[in-house]
């Protein structure tokens, strides 16, 4: 799952539910579901992937409100010939062929800044701390962030435990701060978070469970992390419940290669399984936004 404002902490359901329900979804987009309408302000998103990338995702959703569904779909980001920027065309997969879900729209810039280079500050820092991961101790800084987003009045407090030796770099992965996109440390090796706001109160807890799990899409091999995050609370007076794993690679950067989830609201599971079956990626020049 993705962190971790209230709107990603419901995020997965969203996707689950909007899939089950057979509207378009992507998860690994920013977007809870993809919009068929054309819309003045750019999409987020697919934040290093060059124009001529494209990925394909098959995703299987089941339901206790007895909405199953099995649906592929294609997205490709090209370049915007009157802007200079890029575009992402969607489309979902008739039996056939692919068919255009609407008009391609128009996409954020490439943003290649890391956790450190946008310049937060930490709140608190705390103790160092041990982290125990594929039988290696590592001594992680701890530092805790809080955001908050005066559009819903939701507050987060993030912690992240970095790793010290600066031996470990993951592959590139991000959470969501208030509608933002923002990258996670590549020594970032575990992180913990609290979601607080008006009929919202959620805790969760993001671990690594493999540092090289080998998954294959589309006859290749790709070497994946691959992290777990529960999170428990509530939302609208409803107990809430979400379990997941991502698996992330460097073949397809910043983007998941597969996502499985568990998500309860009150008495409604849903359990969805997205997986990359198919994927091209042509480089993009890291640079910050907007230079």
């Amino acid at each position: 799952m993705t962190l971790v404002s209230g709107r990603s902490i419901l995020k997965v359901w969203v996707v689950a539910l909007v899939v089950a329900a057979g509207l378009p979804a992507f998860a690994g987009d920013i977007a809870p579901f993809a919009t068929t309408q054309p819309t003045a302000k750019p999409r987020e998103g697919y934040r290093l992937l060059g124009a001529g990338s494209w990925v394909v995702t098959h995703s299987a959703v089941t339901s206790s409100m007895g909405f199953p569904s099995n649906v592929k779909r294609k997205v490709v980001i090209a370049a915007d010939g009157t802007t200079g920027g890029r575009t992402l065309s969607e489309s979902r997969w008739s039996g056939a062929e692919f068919e255009p879900t609407g008009p391609a729209q128009s996409l954020g810039p490439i943003d290649g800044r890391t956790f450190d280079q946008m310049g937060f500050t930490p709140q608190t820092t705390l103790p160092d701390a041990a982290i125990h991961l594929s039988r290696r101790r590592y001594l992680c800084s701890v530092n805790q962030y809080l955001f908050r987003s005066e559009s819903d009045g939701r507050s987060v407090l993030l912690t992240l435990y970095r790793d010290k030796s600066q031996t470990i770099k993951l592959p590139a992965r991000s959470l969501i701060v208030g509608g933002r996109e923002i990258p996670l440390p590549a020594d970032a090796i575990q992180a913990e978070f609290t979601v607080e706001g008006p009929r919202m109160s959620a805790k969760g807890s993001r671990r690594i469970i493999a540092m090289a799990s080998p998954l294959i899409v589309s006859g290749k091999t790709c070497i994946c992390l691959v992290e777990s995050t529960r999170t428990e609370g509530t939302s609208n007076d409803k107990p809430l419940s979400i379990q997941s794993q991502e698996w992330f690679s460097d073949a397809l950067p910043g983007e998941r290669m597969r996502m499985q989830t568990i998500t309860t609201v009150g008495k409604t599971r849903v359990d969805s399984d997205v997986t990359v079956v198919e994927f091209g990626v042509t480089p993009a020049e890291a640079k910050v936004a907007g230079k």
